[in-house]
């Protein structure tokens, strides 16, 4: 029976050419049973949901004792030692040399190193440290300690949210740090623009040459970049007259043709890659380009009955006719 890695490259592969078209679902059902992949399923849900639950219940109960001390430098120093010892914890059961504690160790890390991190930002805190010198030097230890568990026990979900903690690292410059809200307060998306495009340069870069290695680590470099990009992006294409963020300039013609030509980018070198992720990422950011403009040019002088009508009706017809091209390609295959 071959390994765990070798099985979830089949399972990713065999969806792949589900998602193409080259096999039916059959002929992918019978493919994961009779060589042992394992897709996404319930029992992966399940898992998922007992890392989160794990990880809400234990950053609660730490909480919990932090207040009733009354003290913030107890409440750092419990967060720390916590911290240390699910860190330490997790490492011992990734050695067991039969693999009977892979979801455990990584969950246990996980949990260590975010509490470790929330723990020394409480003591400097506490020790009256400025928040900006804090953010960073916090940021940069979970940065370095969470990207080295990630790789060495290959810890998915670490390495997300390693990511994700950069992102926001990132925009600590500009007031980003726990306060992404449905306004998304990014005060520079350029910057982070440029953070994006390096975060999907690593993940291509970990696709084509470390994927026997990193396994799905190069979903992860993908998506995170891909998401911030495409914001990014976004948020700058906003008509100054609906726009949250201020840039230097009011103008957004030049943003809009990026945010345009970035998502037919990532179309096309889905289909040339052979990589759903890059194509679903560039049909989303296409249709949301396409909706904004609408509202912006539409909203107000358009009866909100007429203007929904139109909208859904532009859409349903994209959509009939993108499926009518695909079926004569098909056909035609």
């Amino acid at each position: 029976m071959a390994n765990r890695v070798v099985r979830e490259r089949l399972a990713q592969d065999v969806s792949l050419w589900l998602i193409d078209g080259l096999v039916t679902k059959d002929t992918h059902d019978l493919l994961c049973e009779r060589y042992g992949a394992k897709i996404f399923g319930l029992g992966q849900i399940i898992k998922s949901l007992g890392v989160a639950g794990a990880l809400f219940a234990a950053l609660g109960l730490m909480g919990l004792v932090a207040a009733l001390s009354g003290a913030k430098v107890v409440a750092g120093f419990l967060l720390t030692a916590c911290g240390v010892a699910f860190t330490g914890g997790g490492i011992w059961l990734a050695t067991d040399k039969l693999g009977r504690y892979s979801i455990s160790s990584k969950t246990l890390q996980t949990l260590g190193v975010l509490m470790a991190v929330l723990g020394i930002g409480v003591c400097l805190d506490s020790f009256q440290v400025k928040t900006d010198p804090n953010i960073l030097f916090t940021g940069a230890l979970v940065l370095a300690v969470a990207g080295f568990l990630a790789y060495r026990y290959r810890i998915t979900f670490l390495l997300v949210l390693d990511l994700i903690i950069f992102f926001h690292w990132v925009g600590t410059w500009t007031q980003m740090w726990g306060r992404s809200t449905y306004e998304i307060d990014i005060q520079d998306p350029r910057v982070m623009c440029l953070a994006a495009l390096a975060a999907i340069g690593v993940g291509i870069y970990h696709e084509r040459y470390l994927r026997e290695q990193t396994v799905r680590f190069y979903q992860a470099y993908q998506t995170m970049g891909l998401i911030y990009l495409n914001l990014s992006l976004l948020i700058l294409s906003i008509s100054p007259e609906y726009r949250i963020y201020r840039s230097g300039h009011e103008g957004a013609a030049v943003w809009i043709a990026a945010l345009t030509v970035t998502s037919l980018a990532e179309i096309v070198s889905g289909a040339l890659l052979h990589n759903p992720l890059l194509t679903g990422f560039g049909v989303t950011t296409l249709v949301l380009d396409g909706f904004t403009r609408y509202f912006e040019n539409f909203w107000g002088a358009m009866p909100k009955g007429a203007f929904f009508l139109v909208g859904g009706a532009a859409l349903f017809g994209a959509g009939t006719l993108c499926e009518l091209v695909l079926r004569k390609q098909r056909a035609a295959a």
